[in-house]
């Protein structure tokens, strides 16, 4: 009746984008039942609940908003305080469902009400929680030094505020810093991560094109352009945007990690493999998702004892992450087809890219 629509939308900033079409990384979000009862003809009733980890509900901050394929709005609304919700009169299409509340990773979900008569559908939809927003990162920037001592107050109030996921003064706090000084990098940084929080992504491209121009040598902004026009697919303006900014900053990982999503979905997935393995030689202890998204491309290479062996790195680092349901679904399977336990992963060279399945 409906499947999980694979598209993460951006993090806040110290996130990650993966777009990778596997269904194992994509966390089955929602169960659909058909019990009986009728509405009016052509038409159909979609409700169900909302939930979090241990399917606790989630009483308050959460939205759905029904699209249609085209983009088109239907509808927007709020669950209860139990999380429970219902759609009435819904005509018999494909929808896009889109859940999300603060705090937690959003839910894209495909509604095919094409089939199934006139049964309502529920769902129970499973919101996991994402990480707290971080501010920038104390890398040294070129502008820090240029800016006021009102700028400077105005990001550390800015700064402050977005730790404690105060957007919306954290918001006015690093435009305050803007304004006193517009080439302000590490500031235009911090305002584009809550606009990517906030979807704005083609404001929040422009803010750190601008950051990227003020300051060229600031890693931060760059990676967070790479991770935004990946969101965008405009993957090609990402590679070259990432690749100017290594060459400043051959050491700064998040370049990498953003240049090998970049590759992953260009279907250069050898180029991927090695940016990833080079995420690892930077940073020993590198951020649980990253085996992730080595299994991924392992996978796509044919290479499943490495694969077998980055979920197992994944499960020890994040035994409780979103994707550890689906790596203990998925690694019986990929025992019984010839992978081996503790197999630790190898650099290999560079594969030639492998079309989609």
């Amino acid at each position: 009746m409906h499947r999980t629509f694979q598209r993460h939308l951006p993090q806040t900033l110290g996130g990650f984008v993966l777009l990778i079409p596997l269904v194992f990384l994509s966390p089955r979000s929602a169960r659909g039942q058909e019990p009986q009862g009728m509405t009016g003809r052509g038409v159909r009733t979609v409700s169900g609940q909302v939930v979090t980890e241990g399917e606790v509900a989630i009483p308050s901050g959460v939205t759905i908003v029904i699209e249609a394929r085209d983009g088109k709005r239907s509808n927007e609304i709020h669950p209860d305080s139990q999380g429970r919700f219902e759609i009435r009169d819904l005509v018999r299409q494909t929808f896009v469902m889109t859940v999300s509340a603060e705090g937690f990773h959003p839910q894209e979900l495909f509604l095919d009400l094409k089939d199934g008569g006139d049964t309502p559908v529920m769902l129970q939809i499973m919101l996991t929680r994402a990480p707290s927003t971080k501010p920038p990162s104390p890398i040294p920037a070129l502008t820090d030094l240029s800016a006021p001592k009102n700028a400077r107050m105005s990001f550390q109030q800015g700064a402050h505020s977005l730790q404690a996921n105060h957007l919306d003064e954290a918001r006015a706090k690093f435009q305050k810093a803007i304004a006193e000084y517009p080439c302000y990098a590490r500031a235009r940084t911090g305002l584009a991560s809550i606009q990517i929080a906030a979807r704005d992504l083609d404001v929040a491209a422009a803010n750190l094109r601008e950051a990227v121009r003020c300051d060229p040598g600031f890693p931060d902004a760059c990676a967070l352009l790479g991770k935004v026009l990946n969101n965008q697919k405009k993957f090609v303006e990402s590679e070259e945007a990432l690749k100017q900014g290594l060459r400043r900053s051959p050491d700064a990982w998040p370049l990498y990690d953003q240049l090998a999503t970049a590759h992953y979905n260009l279907g250069q997935y050898g180029k991927a493999q090695d940016e990833w393995l080079r995420v690892i030689a930077l940073d020993p202890a590198p951020p649980a998702e990253l085996h992730a998204k080595l299994a991924a491309v392992y996978i796509r290479g044919g290479a499943r004892d490495k694969a077998y062996a980055e979920m197992q790195a994944y499960l020890r680092a994040d035994p409780n992450g979103r994707f550890a349901s689906a790596f203990k679904a998925t690694m019986p399977r990929l025992e019984t087809s010839g992978a081996r336990a503790d197999t630790s992963p190898q650099p290999e060279p560079e594969q030639p890219p492998i079309p989609n399945p």
